[in-house]
């Protein structure tokens, strides 16, 4: 729509330039000319999304583990679908655009750009019904009857569960945006994992999930 408008612009403007041209015939002097220049830079260069003090590099993208201990079958078993688990314990990370150089904010952005992260999960990474994290650990050592579920939270404001339900064209956005990339250069986002009882029932092993982060920009 915006390309639609900008040639409309470029077709009135040379229409006008024509009818000038063909009422006045006579010559003009400088003092009754005068034009617009209009500049404009493309670049290449990206900002880096920072996991923490981790900052992803051209090399490697950032990770970061979050560990959430070991948890009794007898503390899972004891409490109902929906119940968070693990003695309230959670863990979290800190989202943020660095520059390249590892300083604060992002630049390539421009003043009023738009960034966001796109959180790259499947269907069959984040269940549809209790919108839980898919254990990736896979037979006789998984276990299972709980999950780890992503709360967000931008610049310390009350957080929002990430659900099945948060998916957008552009996939599942931090900053709960549902149709384009939402987040100031500067903003925060805190991604916090807790652990809540599903409807499986619970068997003793290894917990396991991956989420994967694609950063967008408007």
């Amino acid at each position: 729509m915006s390309s639609f408008k900008f040639q409309k612009t470029i077709l009135a403007v040379s229409a006008l330039a024509g009818m000038l041209f063909n009422t006045q015939a006579f010559a003009q002097s400088n003092t009754e000319k005068g034009s617009v220049d209009v500049a404009g830079k493309l670049i290449t260069s990206t900002c880096a999304l920072n996991l923490d003090s981790t900052a992803s590099t051209s090399a490697a993208a950032a990770k970061k583990t979050l560990d959430m201990g070991t948890l009794s079958l007898a503390s899972i078993s004891s409490v109902s679908g929906g119940s968070q688990v693990g003695n309230g314990r959670s863990q979290s990370v800190v989202l943020s655009l660095k520059e390249a150089n590892g300083s604060a904010g992002c630049t390539a952005i421009g003043q009023n750009g738009k960034w966001d992260v796109s959180v790259d999960l499947s269907a069959s990474q984040l269940d549809a019904a209790s919108s839980l994290l898919t254990n990736t650990t896979t037979g006789a050592n998984a276990a299972s009857g709980f999950g780890a579920a992503l709360l967000r939270s931008v610049n310390g404001a009350t957080g929002t569960y990430i659900t099945s339900t948060s998916r957008s064209p552009l996939g599942i956005l931090v900053s709960g945006s549902t149709t384009t990339p939402n987040l100031n250069a500067t903003d925060l986002v805190t991604l916090t994992v807790n652990l809540f009882r599903n409807g499986s029932a619970p068997t003793v092993g290894t917990y396991t999930a991956t989420v994967p982060f694609t950063v967008l920009y408007k």
